[in-house]
């Protein structure tokens, strides 16, 4: 009996770490509290600053562009105001009338004619918004060879008491209409700068402009850039050369401008019609 009690206690004791190893190892693999229960959702969450939405200003945007009036011009306004009006919705700004301030100086003073004739025209019927218009009839080219064109033209000076700058554009708009002449009606549009030479010319939107017969008045827009400094400004001259095979040509309501080169009237110009 003796033995069986010391047998009993020696398996006791051998037994003993066996016991505390088992215990400790379950301790490990049960956790105090499910992953995915509150506390580890309330151990995880953020904080309330981190949960707030990071909210970034905009950067600042310049003024949407301003889109022009899109109400009529009143057409009861005399011919040279309403092209203010409408030059200024292109977009130009600053411009000058570098050749003459009203219609009928431009018209009748200050553009002349060479190598045809001039008859004045009674438009008042035609339905257009000037009030002077003139055929001019080409009855012969010169003789000169290869480009007689500049020979025959109603052409003027700009302003005497002006200068131009180099880059100074030049715009405005002209009415023009097939004369019934023999050929069908042909217009040049030049600026002639003479400090480079006549043989050159500033650079301009409308060159050779073929008129259709019987279509009636058409209205031209026309821009162009002086190529170099004049002082003063009646050096350089404005043409429309006409010298090709005998026609008929009708000009009326000339209007010319000139403005300084900015990049604002350099994209008032390519916008015109």
């Amino acid at each position: 009996m003796k033995f069986k009690i010391i047998a009993f206690i020696l398996c006791v004791v051998m037994l003993l770490p066996f016991i505390t190893a088992c215990g400790k190892d379950e301790d490990k693999a049960t956790p105090a509290a499910d992953s995915t229960g509150d506390n580890a959702n309330a151990e995880n969450a953020p904080s309330a600053e981190e949960a707030a939405p990071v909210v970034t200003e905009a950067p600042p945007t310049e003024p949407p562009p301003t889109e022009p009036p899109t109400d009529p011009i009143d057409p009861n306004l005399p011919y040279y105001d309403y092209l203010d009006a409408e030059f200024a919705r292109f977009g130009f700004t600053g411009g000058d009338r570098i050749v003459a301030e009203t219609e009928e100086e431009v018209m009748s003073k200050v553009f002349y004619h060479k190598g045809c004739s001039r008859l004045e025209l009674d438009v008042s019927g035609d339905g257009v918004p000037f009030s002077i218009g003139y055929r001019f009839e080409v009855t012969k080219v010169p003789p000169e060879a290869d480009n007689p064109f500049w020979e025959i033209a109603y052409e003027t000076n700009y302003d005497k008491n002006k200068t131009l700058k180099e880059g100074d554009i030049i715009a405005g708009c002209v009415w023009l209409r097939d004369g019934g002449g023999p050929n069908p009606a042909q217009v040049f549009f030049a600026i002639k700068t003479p400090t480079n030479g006549w043989s050159g010319e500033g650079e301009i939107s409308q060159t050779l402009v073929e008129l259709e017969p019987g279509k009636g008045w058409q209205k031209y827009y026309f821009y162009g850039f002086s190529a170099c400094d004049e002082d003063p400004a009646s050096t350089a001259m404005f043409n429309f050369m006409i010298g090709f095979d005998p026609h008929s040509v009708d000009i009326g309501g000339v209007y010319v401008m000139r403005y300084p080169a900015t990049p604002e009237n350099e994209k008032a110009a390519y916008k015109m019609p």
